[in-house]
């Protein structure tokens, strides 16, 4: 029954990250309705291969574009002591995409900087605050690929 609850809680999560791509406004810089459905999907299922398959959405997905080499910054708001997973896709023109979490002094608090283009991270912050998430495009073989980040917590 345990097993049960648990595949329902991440149905029901991934169903409600699937319904925000449609319904939550995204910033995007080309209209590449193909490429923007593959990061959108692949973001829903992301969370679940990232080990955060309990975790819930806390903050509108974001998907946008960068170029081989470019980095990007997203402001999210984070609270004390609520578990947090942050996971980044991009799309098949990507090889390599990395993230990193900093707090408002600057302070580098956790990244994923593997040679993969799925990266998460997880953190429980110890002060309620403004956080930034740089987003690093490390190897992309298009003019542009897009990628996703979706932040999770519990």
């Amino acid at each position: 029954m345990k097993l049960k609850t648990k595949l329902l809680g991440t149905v029901a999560a991934i169903s409600s990250i699937f319904c925000s791509l449609f319904i939550a406004p995204t910033l995007v810089r080309a209209n590449d309705d193909e490429y923007l459905n593959e990061v959108g999907m692949q973001l829903m299922g992301a969370m679940v291969t990232a080990g955060f398959g309990g975790y819930s959405q806390t903050h509108d997905p974001y998907i946008d574009t960068l170029s081989h080499d470019s980095s990007d910054y997203i402001t999210i708001n984070l609270s004390a002591g609520k578990s947090y997973g942050i996971v980044g896709v991009c799309d098949r023109d990507c090889q390599d995409l990395d993230i990193a979490l900093y707090d408002d002094r600057g302070n580098l608090i956790a990244s994923d900087l593997e040679d993969d283009d799925i990266p998460a991270i997880g953190v429980t912050p110890y002060r309620n605050g403004t956080y930034r998430v740089r987003i690093d495009m490390a190897n992309c073989d298009s003019k542009l690929c897009y990628y996703g980040l979706g932040v999770f917590g519990q």
